[in-house]
């Protein structure tokens, strides 16, 4: 059988029955030369235990952190970046504008590379640039707000493509059963981005000045890139197969903790296997993947208004809040996405066993993944929808405390969502996960970035309530109909895809 390397992603779904390394064991039968085919003996996914995936996981996990918490961390300092430059709010919001384009954009580059050179290489890249650019806001001197605009850029496209690789090291090590827990944990990282760094933000601005802020980056980039370094092992199938050949002397870590690598002796050839190719993002033209990459950049754009208001609105519905607790108001969202990520991602695996699935490999083509990932997710739409039409209306008319219950409810639902979308993504692009979440994230920050760049003008128009009854109603209007049609015609277009690969490989 043909092993995932050599046949791409239509043909392992056409081949889901078996695992990807599994063989056919023929016997000598009683009577005579024939031979027989006993039941397909699965070989192991990858050598690493379910702990050394963790370890995995929280390394990936820091990584994936710096994006959420480059795009929050300045956040409470606002307003006083905007005194300091000499510029307005709305020019300020640009910077988000741009930082998020640069999100959407750049992944499209680290991905791929990511998916054909190897994770670490990607990652190394990735972080030293976001190290450089934030010590270069560091450095940026009073009024040259165009370097600001410019620097974001450069750190977003550093910091950003570092969920798309993590997102791809979990589909080298995790079978699709594991799949739902691993990325509820590793999406702790990016969700504990918009909880702790407009805390760390607003302290650091209060103690020594917005400057503060982009120093604490640049050293936290530095640090993970070097742990990341020393210590985490290459997992790309195509190179290292399960984690069991040894890659490329760069490719390997300083301390080889979590690493399984035979004797040289012993190793088996890189020769003999299939070098790593060029993978063209053909799922963009598959449509149930349109309409997930869609329907999540609607819930992460109502997700990323909302973050991106709370600091001028709080200011100015509570006078009494300063930088520091106004960060602390962002432990709500925060707090609530962490939280809904982890148990979300719990439920995502049972309802794959409830489904009837397990911890194979893979699974076979009539198995209604669509449904397993999805059965749950307009519980979650709605959740979000009202957490922000709550905000929305609660703030500045009641206690501080209401409109922080309504973030925490839609921080919740918004990291349920979006996790529901990606785990489903990442089964109907198998071997490609750094791809096609890098695909995820140009959709989103694209439209996120409209949705950033014309808020504060419509928010002076309606204000704040009516506003985010706009925003949420238009995600609800979009999402519902789109995932009817993923959960209608999904599986028959995944089948016909199978069916066409296994066809192709046959002749």
């Amino acid at each position: 059988m043909p092993t995932e390397t050599e046949t791409g992603s239509d043909l392992e779904s056409a081949l889901h029955d078996l695992p990807p390394n599994a063989h056919h064991d023929t016997t000598p039968s009683h009577d005579g030369d024939e031979t027989k085919e006993t039941t397909p003996v699965p070989e192991r996914y990858s050598v690493w235990s379910f702990h050394e995936k963790l370890c995995i996981i929280t390394l990936t996990g820091a990584a994936s952190m710096l994006s959420s918490m480059s795009a929050n961390v300045y956040f409470p300092a606002l307003p006083s970046i905007a005194d300091d430059l000499g510029v307005s709010i709305a020019k300020i919001n640009l910077t988000i504008t741009s930082y998020l384009v640069l999100q959407g954009l750049s992944p499209m580059f680290f991905g791929p590379l990511a998916d054909y050179k190897g994770r670490r290489l990607a990652y190394a890249c990735c972080l030293a640039i976001s190290a450089g650019a934030c010590t270069g806001m560091a450095l940026l001197p009073n009024g040259a707000y165009w370097l600001l605009v410019l620097l974001r850029c450069l750190q977003s496209a550093g910091s950003a493509s570092t969920i798309s690789i993590g997102y791809g090291t979990i589909t080298d090590i995790a079978t699709p059963g594991e799949r739902g827990t691993l990325i509820g944990l590793m999406s702790l990282g990016p969700m504990a981005g918009p909880c702790i760094g407009p805390i760390i933000g607003g302290a650091l601005a209060d103690a020594f000045g917005w400057r503060g802020i982009f120093w604490f980056m640049a050293s936290f980039s530095a640090a993970v890139c070097v742990a990341i370094l020393l210590f985490l092992p290459e997992t790309l199938r195509a190179i290292v197969h399960d984690g069991s050949l040894r890659p490329a002397w760069h490719l390997r870590p300083v301390f080889p903790l979590l690493t399984h690598y035979p004797s040289t002796s012993l190793s088996p050839s890189p020769s003999n296997l299939p070098k790593p190719k060029r993978r063209n993002p053909t799922f963009l033209k598959q449509k149930d993947t349109l309409i997930l990459l869609t329907s999540n950049a609607c819930g992460f754009g109502l997700f990323q208004a909302l973050m991106s208001s709370l600091s001028p609105v709080l200011e100015e519905a509570y006078s009494f809040l300063t930088q520091t607790t106004i960060g602390l108001c962002f432990l709500a969202v925060g707090s609530g996405a962490m939280l809904g990520s982890f148990i979300t991602g719990r439920i995502a695996d049972s309802e794959f066993r409830r489904q009837g699935g397990t911890k194979g490999s893979l699974t076979p083509p009539s198995f209604p993944i669509e449904k397993a990932r999805l059965r749950l997710l307009p519980v979650y739409v709605c959740g979000a929808a009202v957490g922000a039409v709550g905000y929305g209306w609660s703030v500045g008319r009641t206690g501080l405390s209401v409109p922080l219950v309504f973030n925490f409810v839609f921080g919740w639902s918004a990291i349920a969502m979006m996790n529901s979308h990606q785990v489903l993504l990442m089964d109907l692009a198998p071997g490609q996960g750094a791809s096609v979440t890098a695909a995820n994230n140009m959709f989103r920050c694209l439209l996120s970035a409209c949705i950033v760049a014309f808020q504060d003008p419509l928010r002076s128009a309606v204000g704040v309530g009516w506003l985010f009854v706009l925003f949420a109603g238009t995600m609800v209007m979009i999402v519902a109909p789109l995932i009817f049609v993923e959960r209608r015609f999904g599986p028959g277009w995944r089948r016909k895809r199978a069916e066409k690969a296994l066809g192709e490989v046959k002749t």
